[in-house]
């Protein structure tokens, strides 16, 4: 099976490859390359025998280490004007996500996303398919597409360490901190579904890191998506986001295959209605415990979902 990471070193665009430790029978230890984590043939998730994940390495000597949590800067050196999503922002995503206030959109993902993949990508066990997650955060919608297909390997991408470190948890997952306005750590046509779920677009990257016939996979929020919070004053007005997004992709990806409308209505108490607005980008300058008041005050306790899921097939 093959079980190599289709990376390239961000210094000097070299191969990149996973180092891990093999235990000596003296008690010593042996750095050796190889695969981060090889997906068994029954679909179980095993490292290999004796070896740990200690970092990414090109053959030019630029080396980026592993986190004691599993994920890898690549930023190193490098840097980055945006800022991440912090710690109790990563914390307000993972509450909603654990709340379900979502599962329409993963159970889409799991289901309909999954089975546009080709066939031979989807099933055959030696293609190992890769799905990239583009501004993952936990992990949550990459996790459960890896559940769903115990063949595949994922690579979730974030500025957020708490985010990542939440990520690598999956043994079958490569984390990554990476600024998505940068060129993408990968080689060409290495990705066969690529995910977006409300996060930064580089476009033109995601068009050259697809395989020929690979999907990205677009979700964007419609209007009314928790109108609730934007009529009592939690979060701004929303513009129209499917039309920019068609006017965005289309140089690089052309018209999309399908758009699906994702809808459901979802009961909130206060507390869960302010993770909503706090997870976003309101999260940077606003107080959690404010929105929770807030809410509350203004009697909030149901939730419009209302969501475009896009596909482009390269």
């Amino acid at each position: 099976m093959n079980t190599s990471w289709p990376l390239s070193c961000p210094v000097c665009t070299a191969p990149l490859d996973a180092i891990s430790v093999e235990a000596g029978h003296g008690g010593g230890s042996q750095e050796i390359p190889g695969p981060l984590r090889e997906p068994c043939a029954d679909g179980a998730a095993a490292a290999r025998s004796l070896t740990s994940f200690r970092g990414l390495a090109c053959a030019e000597g630029h080396r980026f280490d592993a986190a004691r949590q599993g994920y890898v800067n690549l930023l190193s050196g490098r840097g980055t004007r945006f800022i991440a999503d912090s710690a109790p922002m990563i914390m307000a995503r993972e509450r909603v996500q654990e709340a379900g206030i979502f599962a329409p959109l993963s159970a889409h993902l799991r289901g309909p996303v999954l089975d546009r993949l080709p066939a031979p990508l989807a099933v055959d066990p030696d293609q190992s398919p890769l799905i990239l997650d583009c501004g993952a955060g936990t992990g949550h919608y990459l996790h459960q597409l890896l559940d769903a297909a115990p063949t595949a390997r994922g690579i979730a991408v974030d500025l957020s360490t708490p985010g990542l470190k939440r990520a690598a948890r999956h043994r079958r997952t490569l984390a990554l901190t990476w600024d998505l306005w940068q060129p993408l750590p990968l080689r060409d046509h290495s990705a066969d579904l690529l995910l977006d779920v409300f996060a930064p677009r580089n476009v033109n990257e995601y068009a050259r890191v697809l395989r020929p016939g690979g999907l990205a996979a677009v979700v964007t929020p419609r209007p009314g998506h928790l109108t609730e919070l934007r009529e009592a004053g939690l979060l701004g007005m929303r513009s129209e986001k499917l039309n920019q997004l068609l006017d965005q992709i289309a140089p690089a990806l052309g018209s999309p295959e399908s758009i699906d409308r994702i809808t459901s209505d979802v009961t909130v108490n206060p507390e869960l209605a302010a993770d909503l607005v706090f997870m976003g980008p309101a999260g940077h300058h606003r107080r959690r415990e404010e929105l929770c008041e807030e809410a509350q005050r203004r009697g909030v306790s149901q939730v419009t979902v209302d969501l475009d899921v896009s596909l482009w097939r390269r």
